[in-house]
Order: C-alpha cells, then sequence, then structure tokens
C-alpha cells in the first residue's frame, strides 16, 4: 500500500512506500518510520544557535512530526541530541511539551494530585515550529554559550 499526501501534513515530504511501516492491523494505513534526525533534517538554519546543531529531535511516544489527533491535547517527553562542531562534543537535553488539556488527561489518567517536572514546555495546542522555537530560545538559556546573547526569547512566570 502506497502512502498518499493525505497520510501526513502539508509540511512534511510524502516517503517512498517501502520506508512505510503496517501499524495495527489491516484497515490502518502505512506510515513512514521517522528517524528523530530525519526529523531534525527539517529544521530550517537557525543563526541564533551559532553552530550548534539540534541533530535529533523525537518524543517518547508520539510522532514528532505527524499531529496528534487532537492538537489541544498534548504531553509527551521531547528528547533532544545536540552537537557543536568547534568542540565535537555532542549530548542529550529532554522537555516535557504539553498543552493545558494534555496535562489535566495526564493528571486523570495516572490518579496524580500533581506533576513534577523541571523542563516543562506549554502551548495552547501541539505545533510544530512552535515547539522548535520554544525549544532554541531554551537551549539558548541553558547553555552559558549564549550567555551574551541579549534576547532569550521567553518570559519566566
Amino acid at each position: 500500500m502506497a502512502a498518499t499526501s493525505q497520510d501526513f501534513p502539508a509540511h512534511t515530504p510524502t516517503p517512498d512506500a517501502s520506508l512505510t511501516v503496517p501499524q495495527h492491523g489491516p484497515t490502518v494505513p502505512h506510515r513512514w518510520a521517522w528517524q528523530p534526525q530525519d526529523v531534525s533534517a527539517f529544521f530550517p538554519y537557525d543563526p541564533s544557535l551559532g553552530q550548534l546543531r539540534i541533530t535529533k529531535f523525537y518524543f517518547e511516544k508520539s510522532d514528532a512530526v505527524m499531529f496528534p489527533q487532537n492538537r489541544s491535547a498534548f504531553a509527551d517527553e521531547l528528547h533532544l541530541e545536540l552537537y557543536d562542531p568547534d568542540s565535537e562534543h555532542t549530548w542529550s537535553q529532554s522537555y516535557f511539551v504539553a498543552t493545558p488539556e494534555g496535562l489535566a488527561n495526564l493528571l486523570r489518567e495516572r490518579s496524580w494530585k500533581f506533576l513534577f517536572a523541571p523542563q516543562v514546555l506549554v502551548f495552547p495546542h501541539y505545533d510544530w515550529e512552535d515547539i522548535r522555537r520554544a525549544v532554541v530560545s531554551r537551549i539558548k538559556v541553558d547553555h552559558d554559550f549564549f550567555n551574551n546573547s541579549e534576547d532569550a526569547g521567553d518570559e519566566p512566570l
């Protein structure tokens, strides 16, 4: 079964049918087997990062490129791999990315009275580009390399 353009958001390329993997059953359409480095390859060059590159970008449970069925109810752990070509140093970071409704659902589903996550990014709805921009902003704030930068791009509570 070949992938069709309706299987993927407009901002993604349509994969070769040989790269698709079956999901759960014959009635579910095939989906592209996205790799973390494939996702980061779609990011535009961001001069605010200098030489640093995001080499991997993936969620713990969700597909980073495909929009969730309900973009207003999302909660998942985002993992990044960063690379500095000047030092040849690679490191990982993670953020908990959610929407208010996604947080409420998570608390209810797990019967939790609270949630503690030190690196949290909350959005009104799932938007791949907004998430990317927020991550770039946090990288700049979190790393000494950018201490001379004047615009962190976000505002603390």
